[in-house]
Parts: C-alpha cells; sequence; structure tokens
C-alpha cells in the first residue's frame, strides 16, 4: 500500500480537502435524519475518488462537492450500493434462516417440555443446533467473503456498469493479482475503526465527553467510507498493473 501516511490522511489533507470533507460529513448526518438517500450521495462521491486512483493513477484527493453532478453521483451511488446488495443476498439469506431455526427450535423445544410432550423436544433440539452450526458458518466464512467481494465497488466505479459486478471473471482476476493488497485494505480499515470506536467509546465514560459523542459519529461515518474505498481502490489499481495471465 503506497504511502500510507498520505491515503490515511487525505480527507484532511489540506484546507480544500478539510472543507469537502466538512460537507460529506453534513451529507453523512442527513443518513441519520433521512433513510438511505443521503448515503447513496456519499458513496457516488466516492466513486468518484476511486476512479481518480485507478483511471488516473493519482493519489486520492476531495473533490468539489458544489461542482459534482448530483443526479450522476447518485445513480453511481445507487449502482455500487445495489451491487453490493445483491452480492450480501447470500450472507442475509444464511443469518436469515439460522436465527429462524434458532428461534423455531428454542419455541418449540419449551412448548414440548412445558407440554410434557417429549415428542417434538429432540426434533427442535435440532433444529436449533442447526441453526447455530449456520451462524458459526457465517463467522468463519462472513470476513473472507465481504474481502472477496470488496472487489466489486471499485470494479463497478470504474466500469460505471452495474452489469460489471456480474461479470465474475473481470474482477476476480484483478482480486487474485492484488489479494494482498485486498487483505491489507481490509486490515487497516479494522485498525482504523477499531481505534476510532476507542475513541468514542472513551468519550461515552463522561457525561462532559458523552455530549461530543455524536459529533465524533459522524465524521467518523464519513471517513470510514471514504478511507475504506479509496483503500480498495488502491488494491484493484494495484491488480490491474499486473494482469493475471490465464
Amino acid at each position: 500500500m503506497n504511502n500510507l501516511q498520505e491515503i490515511l490522511l487525505y480527507p484532511v489533507r489540506d484546507a480544500e480537502a478539510r472543507k469537502q470533507f466538512l460537507f460529506a460529513c453534513l451529507v453523512a448526518l442527513a443518513g441519520f435524519i433521512i433513510p438511505f438517500i443521503p448515503m447513496i450521495f456519499l458513496m457516488g462521491y466516492s466513486a468518484k475518488i476511486m476512479r481518480q486512483i485507478v483511471r488516473d493513477r493519482t493519489k486520492p484527493s476531495m473533490p468539489d462537492w458544489q461542482t459534482s453532478d448530483w443526479s450522476e453521483m447518485f445513480m453511481e451511488g445507487l449502482r455500487l450500493y445495489g451491487a453490493q446488495i445483491v452480492y450480501m443476498l447470500p450472507v442475509i439469506i444464511v443469518m436469515g434462516f439460522a436465527f429462524v431455526s434458532m428461534m423455531g427450535g428454542s419455541i418449540a423445544t419449551s412448548i414440548s417440555l412445558n407440554d410434557n410432550n417429549q415428542t417434538f423436544a429432540p426434533i427442535g433440539i435440532s433444529v436449533f443446533i442447526l441453526g447455530m452450526l449456520f451462524i458459526i458458518l457465517f463467522s468463519v466464512l462472513a470476513l473472507p467473503y465481504a474481502i472477496v467481494v470488496s472487489t466489486v465497488v471499485p470494479h463497478v466505479a470504474v466500469t460505471g456498469s452495474f452489469e460489471s459486478a456480474f461479470r465474475f471473471k473481470e474482477w476476480w482476476n484483478i482480486f487474485r493479482k492484488a489479494l494482498g493488497q485486498f487483505l491489507l485494505a481490509h486490515v487497516i480499515t479494522m485498525v482504523v475503526s477499531w481505534v476510532l470506536m476507542i475513541i468514542t467509546q472513551f468519550a461515552m465514560l463522561t457525561i462532559v465527553l458523552l455530549c461530543i459523542v455524536p459529533f465524533l459519529i459522524v465524521p467518523y461515518t464519513a471517513y470510514n467510507i471514504l478511507l475504506k474505498n479509496a483503500l480498495i481502490a488502491q488494491a484493484y489499481a494495484s491488480g490491474l498493473e499486473y494482469p493475471v495471465t490465464e
């Protein structure tokens, strides 16, 4: 990952970047009031940053919100979120099945034992255990799966096509070549998120500091989206530099 300090600080690198980051924070703040729509704009804004990194091979910077095409930015954000939702459907289905199995098995077991009728108790226990096994499976596979499908985000941003998310071979070859970069991008994002979360938790220890927590959550949300997408865009760009041969 080239020049880690530069990419960590790019949203607040200079006065102009801080101005655009403040605007991003206002959009993130609107996202806590109006569901979904402001965050779509923020994701569309980050798509512009990803194209800087991948297409132009430039260091990440904060584009001017005022000169942006807001309708196009909305459509870009919609494409990115739409692609992620489609790829998250298997995870949602697995988790939904697991929770339904656990709740159904627990209820069936309780009813059977309360009625002194143990006929359905073994079935209820079996269904509950099956749900737990799916939870364990999700816990083991969720992070690797998230790392793999993160390649889809810059791929859709760069191609400008929702359908490109499902041209598996295109982005899979890039992911294979830049596997180490994508892993590093996720590690950095997780570490930064943990640090910011610890700061937020510390701020909640006293009433005085608790008052500033809302002012920390908003920039944290905006920064996390901008940083993560810039990091995976750099990983994506490194995969393009050395195409995978068949």
